[in-house]
C-alpha cells in the first residue's frame, strides 16, 4: 500500500497529461470539423446568392415585359374605337354600292348605244 501512495502522485499527473492531451485532440478534431463545416456553408451560401442575383435578373426582365404589355394594352383600340370604324365600313359599303349601280347605269348606257369594251 505504501508502494501504490508513493506513485499516487505520478500517477494522477499522468492521468491529468493524458485528459489534457484527449481534451487537446478533440479540440483540433471539433475546429476542423467546425471549419469544414462553415466553408460548406460559405459554399452554399454564395451558390445561393448568385441563386438570387439570377432569380433577380429575371423578375427585372419580367417587369419590363410586363410594363411593355401594358404599354401595349393601353394603345389597343377600345370599343367606341371599334364602333367608329364599323360605322365608317358601312358607310363606305353604302359608298360603294351608290358607285356600282351608277357604273351599272354608265354600262347599260354604252350597251345601249353600241359601245364595245375596249381592254
Amino acid at each position: 500500500m505504501d508502494h501504490l501512495i508513493k506513485y499516487l502522485p505520478l500517477a494522477l499527473f499522468l492521468l491529468n497529461a493524458l485528459t489534457v492531451w484527449a481534451c487537446w485532440s478533440l479540440r483540433q478534431l471539433a475546429k476542423s470539423e467546425i471549419a469544414e463545416a462553415v466553408a460548406a456553408l460559405r459554399a452554399k451560401d454564395e451558390a445561393i446568392c448568385e441563386d438570387v442575383d439570377e432569380h433577380d435578373t429575371k423578375i427585372t426582365r419580367l417587369e419590363g415585359q410586363v410594363e411593355r404589355i401594358e404599354r401595349d394594352i393601353e394603345n389597343l383600340p377600345t370599343k367606341a374605337d371599334i364602333a367608329r370604324l364599323e360605322g365608317d365600313v358601312k358607310e363606305v359599303g353604302s359608298a360603294v354600292r351608290a358607285v356600282q349601280s351608277g357604273v351599272g347605269r354608265l354600262e347599260g348606257y354604252f350597251l345601249t348605244r353600241g359601245v364595245e369594251n375596249v381592254g
